[in-house]
């Protein structure tokens, strides 16, 4: 997957997300991929599992803003993410790697709770 095809995944998967668009956001995954978030956790594999991450951030009313540019290297790209409620703000970096047919193969979302400034109901 080409550099500027990464880019515009992240892109419009934080845009995705703020629509709470499930479909779309799934479909940027490959059927069998995983995600850890935070990193560290059992990991959720699969679309279900990943759906179920997602609906609980939907349900608590988070948003995403990028903080800064998008880096690549390889097959991944790294971001830096500002998540949003109305009581507090979770710093967190997001690595995202992508299959041969550019679907995202795993996530992991690095952050803990020093991360967190005042409370995002999690």
């Amino acid at each position: 997957m080409e550099a500027k095809e990464m880019r515009s995944a992240v892109e419009a998967y934080v845009a995705a997300y703020n629509r709470n668009d499930m479909d779309f956001m799934l479909g940027l995954y490959a059927p069998d991929a995983t995600m850890e978030d935070p990193y560290g956790s059992p990991p959720a594999r699969g679309h279900e599992a990943i759906a179920g991450l997602y609906q609980m951030g939907f349900d608590l009313g988070l948003t995403l803003e990028l903080e800064g540019s998008v880096r690549l290297a390889g097959n991944a790209a790294v971001f830096p993410l500002r998540v949003s409620a109305a009581k507090g703000t979770l710093y967190v970096i997001d690595l995202m790697e992508f299959s041969d047919a550019g679907k995202v193969q795993r996530m992991r979302a690095y952050w803990g709770p020093e991360n967190l400034e005042g409370d995002l109901g999690i």
